[in-house]
């Protein structure tokens, strides 16, 4: 039953514009507007003028600018609240160790240790993944995101 629908979905997405790229996806696609039947009803004049975008290079600068200019908004939105961290390699950190309860083994998880020995951050392989090594030998020991690193001091 819904699916009869569809069609009037993908004729409504296709002509709406959207504020990502301020046109149409099917300007953008087909290089014209589609003929629209509530067009015949309503005056649903599209917010460009596709008659007057007489540079393709133009018009299509226009619109990676504006994509560029949404992805701008959205990170600084999405970044409002963060701050970087201030790990590099060679300081020492804990990383939070993930607890798990088992009945069997007797263990419980609410009386387990929450953070690990003391490693040091080996190699930054992304702005918030490290590597981290043993302190004393220098080997690998795992992988880990800077969220669930704390600074240790000794």
């Amino acid at each position: 039953m819904w699916d009869e629908n569809l069609p009037w979905l993908g004729l409504a997405f296709n002509t709406a514009m959207h504020e990502s790229t301020r046109c149409t996806p099917d300007v953008l696609f087909l290089g014209r507007e589609l003929k629209c039947p509530l067009a015949v009803r309503w005056d649903l004049s599209p917010g460009i003028d596709v008659d007057n975008v007489c540079d393709t290079n133009q018009f299509w600068t226009r619109a990676c600018g504006n994509l560029l200019a949404a992805r701008k908004r959205v990170a600084q939105r999405f970044n409002k609240g963060r701050k970087p961290h201030r790990y590099s390699v060679g300081d020492l950190v804990r990383y939070r160790l993930r607890l798990c309860s088992s009945k069997g083994q007797n263990i419980s998880a609410k009386l387990l240790l929450r953070w690990s020995v003391p490693v040091t951050i080996a190699k930054v392989v992304r702005p918030n993944v490290v590597l981290l090594a043993n302190p004393d030998t220098g080997v690998i020991i795992r992988r880990a995101h800077v969220s669930q690193l704390k600074p240790c001091y000794n």
